[in-house]
């Protein structure tokens, strides 16, 4: 890093730990070539680290969320009245969602400059006027986005497009007619600075705040508002990069704090790693910025498909989309898809000619829309759990029509994917909307590839018999 990184990153250390945080004494903040400011094992240390350290901890004190809008101030968990006055106006408080409010409040600090108490932190995000550092795909210049089109990532964009324009409005009207300080300086530009910097970086508080913590905040909050209603900024924790193998776990038991125990081990210089979740690369593009390149040892190349059940069938916690692999998902490198492959009958499913890069939510799901009567379905219930090999007749007409709708479904996509036709790609965002592209297009390939396979004898054992 230059000198001015340096001091940038050095008062946020100091900073962060005068308000409780820490960063174990083996590592450093540095920038990485590919993925920017990150943590790493000093390379003058005398040795690796062990699974099971902490590599970093956060105080809640240094948090910035949309508790800090309701208050106005830091988190203290020991105050036994910390009620003020809020950080916007009470209109804008009652009718902004959480998140929403958590955004401004971001802005609100930003525009303090050094006078804010989170300044530490702030000058070590990317800043607002660097909009290639920050911007994800759904702020992205129009040219860019078009790069992704006919793909899961360009659906998301749009909705998420529409989300923020609505929502700024919304702030910016109420703002005005309350007569609110400054109300001008709060800019759609900054808006989606805010909204990039806590989709990339915020994690969820029923997974960082221990039990206490949660309790207290909540009686902060409106009746009514849930933990999970609005999302947390963890100065100094939020630098650690994500890797989709890597183990961690979370240790809330030092009070007030949130501490990343990572459970691999490291040598000296080597960098280390959070884990953002089984994403795909679709979800990773969406909420950072990035996708995992394709290895001999892991993918992370998967196609979302929506549901096709009627609306009115699906309740509350029933899965809205489902996962096309572009390997197997019992395939070893498809660490994301395997996760959702829960038991035997699933894997039983996977085993179904054609159907092995299919997730067997999927599979059940088109089993309930295309089966001609319920005893199909019972068939197939009985086959997934027993241990036979050989498919029963009514299976296997009901296997077929689920094969064909998928088929369809993958090709008709297939062909509106290819209808796009990218010249070239001018910029960073375009260079890594093809990438994203070619995989997207790889995983399309390898699933007709796999139906068509079990598609041909079928047709033909039939034209043998005489059947079509």
């Amino acid at each position: 890093m230059n000198e001015a990184d340096q001091a940038r990153f050095s008062n946020l250390h100091q900073w962060a730990e005068n308000h409780g945080a820490n960063l174990h004494p083996s590592l450093e903040i540095y920038k990485d070539d590919i993925t920017g400011y990150s943590l790493r094992v000093q390379p003058s240390a005398n040795e690796g680290l062990a699974p099971g350290f902490c590599a970093v901890g956060c105080h809640v004190a240094i948090t910035l969320s949309y508790i800090n809008a309701l208050i106005d101030s830091p988190i203290n968990t020991s105050a036994t009245n910390q009620e003020q006055d809020p950080a916007f106006p009470p209109r804008f408080m009652s009718s902004a969602p959480p998140h929403v409010i958590g955004r401004f409040f971001l802005i609100k600090e930003y525009l303090k400059g050094k006078d804010s108490y989170w300044w530490p932190y702030i000058s070590t995000l990317p800043q607002p006027d660097h909009i290639d550092t920050w911007a994800l795909p759904a702020v992205w210049p129009e040219d860019d986005i078009e790069c992704l089109e006919e793909t899961n990532a360009h659906v998301a964009v749009r909705e998420i497009q529409i989300n923020i324009k609505k929502e700024y409005k919304h702030a910016r009207k109420v703002f005005k007619e309350e007569d609110f300080p400054c109300w001008q300086e709060y800019t759609q530009l900054l808006y989606k600075w805010a909204f990039c910097i806590f989709t990339s970086r915020s994690f969820r508080p029923s997974l960082i705040l221990s039990q206490e913590t949660q309790d207290y905040i909540l009686t902060l909050t409106p009746p009514g508002t849930k933990i999970d209603d609005f999302s947390i900024l963890q100065p100094l924790l939020d630098i650690a990069n994500h890797n989709l193998t890597s183990k961690y776990q979370w240790n809330l038991e030092t009070s007030g704090t949130c501490q990343l125990i990572c459970n691999d081990s490291y040598q000296p210089g080597e960098q280390i790693y959070n884990n953002y979740g089984l994403k795909s690369n679709s979800e990773l593009l969406l909420g950072y910025g990035f996708v995992l390149p394709t290895t001999d040892t892991l993918h992370n190349d998967y196609v979302h498909v929506k549901s096709r059940r009627p609306p009115c069938t699906l309740h509350t916690k029933d899965p809205q989309d489902f996962l096309i692999s572009l390997r197997p998902f019992s395939h070893p490198s498809s660490v994301a898809g395997r996760s959702r492959v829960f038991s035997h009958q699933d894997v039983r499913l996977n085993s179904l000619p054609g159907l092995s890069r299919i997730e067997p939510g999927l599979i059940r799901d088109l089993a309930s829309v295309v089966a001609i009567s319920p005893d199909e379905l019972i068939a197939l219930q009985h086959w997934v759990q027993e241990t036979e090999e050989m498919i029963p007749t009514e299976v296997n007409d009901l296997l077929e029509r689920i094969q064909r709708t998928l088929g369809a479904k993958v090709q008709f996509d297939y062909q509106r994917f290819q209808s796009i036709e990218i010249e070239s790609a001018d910029n960073e965002n375009q260079e890594l909307a093809v990438r994203y592209r070619n995989q997207y297009e790889a995983t399309l390939e390898a699933t007709m590839d796999e139906l068509s396979k079990a598609l041909v004898p079928n047709h033909l054992e039939k034209l043998v018999k005489g059947e079509q």
